[in-house]
């Protein structure tokens, strides 16, 4: 009998999703690092929110500019809770953060995020207001 093997937390190709749905984009000359929660499922959600973090966590501290999507993406009480961890632990190293897609029900689980965090995290109703509010010195 083979012996018993612990399952990842996340298969190789939720991680290559993830990885293609965090990357570095340019806004009037300045890195913003766009994190794409968009229409994600709670597998994805996870993958993409450890992909953030890693990639947050290589950054210089109140460096990190961030652009968070969740436009049509559901949140259970697992995924508020892995949300929750990433954002308190990207903290050191976020200067300024914007979240764009928020409707309904997910206007109450922000606001538990960001109060459970002690973060400043603005939410927009369009990307480029987001990326604006970013970039302003």
């Amino acid at each position: 009998m083979a012996p018993f093997a612990s399952p990842s937390l996340e298969a190789p190709a939720d991680r290559s999703l993830a990885e293609a749905r965090v990357r570095f984009i340019m806004h009037r000359g300045k890195r913003v690092l766009s994190i794409d929660y968009s229409n994600c499922d709670i597998t994805l959600m996870k993958a993409v929110a450890e992909e953030g973090h890693r990639v947050i966590a290589r950054e210089l501290p109140n460096s990190v500019l961030t652009l968070n999507d969740v436009t049509g993406t559901g949140f259970d009480s697992e995924s508020v809770e892995v949300l929750k961890a990433k954002v308190a632990a990207n903290a050191p190293y976020v200067k300024r953060a914007a979240v764009i897609g928020i409707s309904g029900l997910q206007r109450l689980i922000f606001e538990a995020v960001k109060l459970f965090t002690k973060r400043t995290i603005r939410a927009f109703s369009s990307r480029r207001e987001a990326l604006d509010y970013l970039v302003e010195e």
